[in-house]
């Protein structure tokens, strides 16, 4: 199911549907756990310990971040993180932004929220009708096993690590829009902990680190999702 929304801003009316929010509330990372999630909770994507398979192809008018991610996590055994990786820093991704921006929701040269932005999210979070977890991250998850398998999918970087891999993307692309701005969030993603907050902005900077396959090939062990 795709939520829109419709507001009106002067004459021109304003579309955005779920993951419009989901970029407004914590940019690409965001919109990439949403879309895991939300795959995961159709039956199209299945977590297996480290390892994510894709069960079944979505539809052609489902979302392209959906359709995106379904595509990258061919051929069979493709690393899953990567494939994220790549969706978080791929058109489908960069047109979210740049409709945000020319809606006046983003700023155009590093995007972040407008007031105008702000009122938006605001009132998509007051309508009630999108899942917490667009708004809240990983905190609003109740499913452990399903929380730990999007964090290890998504995860934040910290140290010398992190550094370098901002320098990097900061060259490559410098309009991307996923800053951290918790912290504590960042501190226990890295320590591996599952008691820190999720409930924070996931503007953080994208990971290059961990191993969370996609496919059907071997491996893999333990019991399912």
């Amino acid at each position: 199911m795709r939520t829109i929304f419709r507001r009106r801003e002067s004459a021109a009316p304003l579309t955005l549907d779920i993951y419009d929010i989901a970029y407004l509330a914590g940019g690409p990372r965001r919109v990439a756990r949403t879309a895991l999630i939300r795959l995961r909770e159709r039956g199209h994507i299945k977590f297996i310990v480290s390892r994510m398979r894709a069960l079944r192809a979505v539809d052609p008018a489902d979302h392209a971040v959906e359709r995106a991610i379904i595509e990258k996590c061919h051929p069979v055994g493709a690393d899953a993180f990567s494939a994220v990786a790549k969706v978080r820093r791929g058109p489908e991704m960069k047109k979210i932004g740049r409709r945000l921006a020319a809606y006046g929701l983003l700023s155009r040269s590093r995007q972040h929220l407008t007031p105008a932005g702000e009122r938006e999210l605001e009132s998509a979070r007051q309508e009630g009708v999108l899942p917490a977890y667009v708004f809240d991250g990983l905190a609003a998850v109740e499913d452990e096993r399903l929380r730990k398998a999007v964090r290890k999918a998504t995860p934040y970087q910290d140290g010398l690590g992190a550094g370098l891999v901002r320098m990097g993307e900061a060259i490559e692309d410098a309009d991307e829009y996923d800053r951290e701005l918790d912290s504590a969030s960042d501190a226990a993603s890295a320590s591996g902990s599952d008691s820190g907050s999720d409930s924070g902005s996931d503007w953080g900077s994208h990971s290059c680190g961990g191993h969370f396959s996609c496919g059907g090939g071997g491996g893999g062990g333990g019991g399912g999702d």
